[in-house]
Order: C-alpha cells, then sequence, then structure tokens
C-alpha cells in the first residue's frame, strides 16, 4: 500500500503532467538556447545548441573532488558531461528541470549522460539518484536527479536504484555557502540501506560546484559497504 507521501507526489506529478500538456498546446515548446521550435518536444535544447554545450573535461571532476579535504579516493570515475556557466544555456536547462515544472527533460538528458559514461566505462550494477529530502520533493513535485537516473540507467541496461540512499535530515541550500560550509552541511544528510554492500553504484546528479553534496552521499554508500562508486554529473559549475 502506497504511502501518504507517495500518494501526494503521484497525485500532484498527475496535476501538473495534465496542466503542462494544456500548456504545451497552447504555447509550444522552444529551444531553451536560441527560442527555436526542437525537433523533440523532451529535450529542451535544438541540435545546434546541443552541440554548442561544452564538454567537460575528463579530468575535471576529480581536480574539483580533490579541492576537498575528503574528496580525493572516493569515487573510482568521476565525470561530468558538460560545463555549467552561471546565465550559460545549460543553467537554462538545468533550472527549467529542477526548478521550472520540467521533468519530462530529465530522462532524455540522462540518456546522453549515460551514453557518455558507457563510452569508457563498464555498466554499474545499478544507478542511484542522489536523494532529496521529503519536504524539498513534496515541494517540487519531484526529483530532478531521480529523472536523469532513470535515462542513465535506461541507456546502461541496470536498475535504477531509489532505494539504495535516503536524505532523512533537511539541509540548507548549498547556495551562497563556502566549501567548507557546504561540506558540513551534508556530511550527515544521508542515510544507505544494507542492499548496497558489495555492489558497484553509479551515483547521479546534476551539477557539482564543490562536490560535497556527491561526496557526502557517496560516502555513506561505501561506509555501508559498497565498493567505491562512480559519479556522473550533467554539468561542472566553472570556477
Amino acid at each position: 500500500m502506497p504511502t501518504l507521501d507517495t500518494f501526494v507526489e503521484q497525485t500532484a506529478g498527475a496535476v501538473r503532467w495534465l496542466g503542462k500538456g494544456l500548456l504545451d498546446i497552447v504555447y509550444p515548446p522552444r529551444c531553451l538556447g536560441c527560442g527555436a521550435r526542437p525537433e523533440s518536444s523532451h529535450l529542451p535544447l535544438c541540435p545546434q545548441c546541443l552541440q554548442s554545450l561544452e564538454r567537460a573535461p575528463e579530468m575535471g571532476v576529480a581536480a574539483r573532488l580533490d579541492r576537498l579535504p575528503v574528496g580525493a579516493g572516493v569515487f573510482d570515475v568521476a565525470r561530468a558531461l558538460w560545463v555549467f556557466d552561471k546565465g550559460g544555456t545549460l543553467q537554462a536547462v538545468q533550472h527549467a528541470l529542477k526548478y521550472q515544472n520540467r521533468p519530462r527533460y530529465g530522462v532524455p538528458l540522462g540518456r546522453l549522460m549515460g551514453e557518455a559514461f558507457a563510452d569508457q566505462h563498464p555498466p554499474p550494477d545499478g544507478v542511484v539518484p542522489v536523494p532529496l529530502h521529503r519536504t524539498r520533493r513534496l515541494e517540487r513535485g519531484y526529483n530532478q536527479c531521480t529523472t536523469l537516473a532513470e535515462g542513465a540507467a535506461e541507456v546502461l541496461g541496470c536498475p535504477c536504484r531509489l532505494d539504495l540512499l535516503a536524505r532523512p535530515h533537511p539541509t540548507r541550500s548549498q547556495t551562497g555557502l563556502s566549501r567548507e560550509e557546504r561540506w558540513q552541511n551534508v556530511r550527515d544528510a544521508f542515510r544507505a540501506a544494507p542492499d548496497c554492500a558489495g555492489g558497484r553504484w553509479l551515483l547521479v546528479d546534476d551539477v557539482l560546484t564543490t562536490g560535497s553534496t556527491a561526496v557526502a552521499a557517496a560516502r555513506t554508500l561505501t561506509d555501508a559497504g559498497a565498493e567505491a562508486p562512480s559519479l556522473m554529473t550533467l554539468g561542472l559549475a566553472r570556477q
């Protein structure tokens, strides 16, 4: 029997889906980069704007994580798909996905993340999205990382494991916090399920800035017995 939170989330999702469908009829979606009509109603960018996004350097995430005293060596593989610039096209995409009720963008974007990971690395045992605290999830109606993880898992041919990592403790927004403040904010935010022990998991997040959230989530998995996880994010913030 579904919990009250699940029922509320599913009902709210159905209402949003219906409302979004009606809006798309009246106001057809346009590319978030140039304003043209995209070829796909699911991807938020036209092919030209998609190709113009700057690919994140292969070692960019690892170099960023090394700046955290607790970040070095946490991940077996750590990659990002694109570079994230404030005010740039990818920020418009990420804000639409995260804040503007566009969860449908997550799965096709996640497929691109999965393809980039699969180009160089073997598939994991499962894909694990960075979870939201239930209050934040109910406010937003969905977890954008879950939609990204679902797309990545589809390409990688493995399950999307929503049951392995929880966020029982609410945290402040990371925006505006220093690197040390970000780590202190999330270091004890997560809880792992016993089923994660021994598994090779791919952790999925939307944007990596300092890496504090991803490292806290990964350390929670490894403390519960998982092998060194991998990380794939949609964007790597330029610093």
